[in-house]
């Protein structure tokens, strides 16, 4: 199994890096992003609203950790099924799934590269943050990796299910952006979750976004395991739960292409 996810990764890597332009822009676009968000908070004062726990912090600590974070909910949701979709057009999606590998391991390393990159930007994001004035002294390592990882497990699901849908429909149905416009809008990404009217607030507190980046601004605020428990243990649900369900979807989705004989086609 290790060999044929090494193979799909060296395979989607070298369809990334043969495109230079794209390749190098990305990292251009964080850069102005990062930038953007700096000037920004030079109008915003700083706000207990922005720290942990009441400390005191200023919007650009608060923004641009939430939008570099926010950037593992999006490959979670479109690595899969832009990988799927991609092999329907290139033609290899049917040679793939007729060898003798297993649906969870090509469907799981489709998007490795994806979280290769994202990881990466994510510490250029930090990198230009530090630039800037973010502070990093009271990083909760631990803490962050596993909300990192839990963030990934917790929204990696939906991305399942998307390529589920795009494995049985040929089209993507809209879940990557009603996703996002709702992690946006109320998961506290560019404000606090408390400006929101309460019943809005509920809603919130569903997402698992907004449980990912209140647990990540925790530990990079230097927070122990046991203030950030209620988000890690929300986290953990969600993945438990949703985790096999999507792939159990996903893997019926492709039982009923080679069924109906469909699964070569866009």
């Amino acid at each position: 199994m290790f060999d044929k996810s090494l193979a799909i990764f060296v395979r989607d890597a070298k369809l990334a890096l043969s495109y230079p332009l794209w390749f190098a822009l990305q990292w251009l676009g964080i850069a102005a992003s990062a930038t953007s968000l700096f000037f920004i908070s030079k109008i915003v004062p700083p706000s207990a609203s922005f720290g942990f726990n009441g400390a005191t912090t200023s919007y650009f600590e608060f923004a641009v950790v939430n939008v570099a974070f926010l950037t593992f909910q999006t490959a979670s949701l479109a690595s899969f099924d832009n990988a799927i979709r991609d092999d329907q057009v290139r033609g290899t999606l049917e040679s793939t799934f007729v060898t003798p590998t297993s649906v969870r391991t090509i469907v799981l390393s489709s998007a490795i590269w994806a979280f290769t990159i994202t990881l990466v930007s994510v510490m250029v994001y930090l990198a230009i943050g530090v630039l800037f004035g973010l502070h990093l002294i009271h990083l909760n390592v631990g803490a962050s990796i596993l909300l990192v990882l839990l963030t990934v497990t917790g929204t990696v699901p939906i991305g399942i299910l998307s390529a589920a849908g795009v494995m049985v429909f040929k089209q993507g149905a809209p879940v990557q952006f009603l996703f996002n416009l709702c992690a946006s809008l109320l998961a506290g990404v560019l404000f606090p979750v408390t400006v929101l009217p309460h019943w809005l607030q509920y809603c919130s507190w569903l997402l698992p976004t907004t449980h990912a980046l209140h647990g990540i601004r925790g530990a990079l605020h230097g927070a122990t395991f046991g203030q950030l428990s209620p988000d890690i243990l929300w986290l953990a649900v969600v993945s438990i739960l949703l985790l096999p369900f999507a792939l159990w979807v996903f893997g019926c989705a492709v039982s009923r292409a080679k069924h109906d004989g469909t699964l070569a086609h866009y």
